[in-house]
């Protein structure tokens, strides 16, 4: 399912995959409803226990997309610090602080501390899982949600995909989630091809604003080899041509690329040269692509070639004149034209 926004942030523009399943907001808060309502249904007080343990188990899963395992071990003698509206979660590599929303961080405190909750302290979220689900179910249930979608697993990816469609870097939703599964993260990272077409065209037209370079191709980030020290880059442009970069580690980082990454390469006319055909199709030549010549503008001393690809695309370079003179360049004449890797310039779209 395609998420779009106007925006050019790769977190705001991003597939999900249909095999993941989640909440929309709208159901979200009918699914909170339904506790809500649970909750005030009865005024026998064990039940009004048991219903409000639930509803602060439901408010912590929703709200940091914790395991249900997490949640049920917790000691909330030590667990909550709520002087910072926070929770800790996990233990040991996932251990981790997860901030809380100020009213999920009230609900709770005011639950811990009343005369209910200090009789539970230290075991307040200790629940057997198969009653929390049953009871989860029948919530959803209630509110016209199907079943399958009324679990605390669907609570912790609705609450992932709310922070990715919030602009939260991946990393950093995995991180606070402890550790989301390659799949998961995979669900929310590809993008499909629609997408990509979508994102490079805004970015070409931002780009074309901001740099002098007329030679510029859009596509998306398709393999990454570096050695620690400078990485090459293979960008795949819209009709499937393969243009090579080779940048520093530093800059990879500084641009945030990894496969799927929409770019533009840029490449400025200075850096274009010109050669004559190589009518071998088997001999594979980065960088190099057939040209047909559609017009020059020469001085005594440079002139300007512009052309196009075989794809369409358009192409300047900018030669000596006694270069053009040498290979009998005119309108229409079929060259090479090729650049250095070190050439390309790759802005990404953040």
């Amino acid at each position: 399912m395609p998420e779009r926004a106007g925006s050019l942030s790769p977190h705001a523009i991003f597939t999900v995959s249909d095999s993941l399943r989640y909440l929309e907001p709208q159901q979200i808060k009918m699914f909170l409803q339904s506790f809500d309502a649970w909750c005030a249904a009865t005024d026998r007080q064990e039940y009004v226990r048991s219903r409000q343990r639930m509803r602060a188990l439901f408010l912590l899963l929703r709200f940091t997309g914790a395991r249900l395992g997490e949640v049920l071990a917790l000691d909330d003698r030590t667990a909550f610090d709520f002087s910072r509206k926070t929770v800790c979660l996990g233990h040991g590599e996932t251990e981790r602080d997860v901030p809380l929303e100020s009213f999920v961080s009230d609900a709770i405190q005011e639950v811990l501390e009343s005369a209910m909750g200090c009789s539970l302290r230290g075991h307040f979220f200790h629940m057997d899982p198969g009653y929390v689900r049953r009871i989860f179910y029948a919530r959803a249930m209630d509110c016209g949600l199907p079943k399958e979608l009324g679990t605390p697993r669907v609570l912790r990816y609705s609450r992932a995909l709310e922070m990715v469609r919030g602009g939260v870097p991946l990393l950093v939703v995995s991180n606070l989630l402890g550790h989301l599964s390659t799949d998961i993260l995979n669900s929310f990272r590809n993008y499909s091809s629609d997408d990509v077409v979508s994102i490079v065209r805004k970015a070409h037209s931002e780009m074309q604003k901001k740099t002098s370079a007329r030679n510029s191709f859009v596509g998306h980030v398709a393999r990454v080899v570096s050695d620690g020290l400078m990485a090459e880059v293979e960008v795949v442009t819209e009709s499937g041509m393969a243009i090579f970069s080779l940048i520093t580690e530093e800059s990879l980082r500084t641009l945030k690329l990894c496969i799927g990454t929409p770019v533009v390469a840029t490449i400025k006319a200075p850096y274009v040269d010109i050669a004559q055909q190589c009518l071998n199709p088997t001999l594979e030549r980065r960088n190099t692509f057939t040209c047909s010549v559609e017009r020059i503008a020469s001085t005594e001393v440079l002139s300007e070639v512009i052309g196009h690809l075989e794809d369409g695309s358009g192409v300047c370079s900018l030669v000596s004149t006694s270069m053009v003179k040498s290979l009998n360049l005119v309108s229409g004449s079929m060259v090479d034209v090729c650049f250095k890797e070190l050439s390309v310039v790759l802005h990404s779209v953040h």
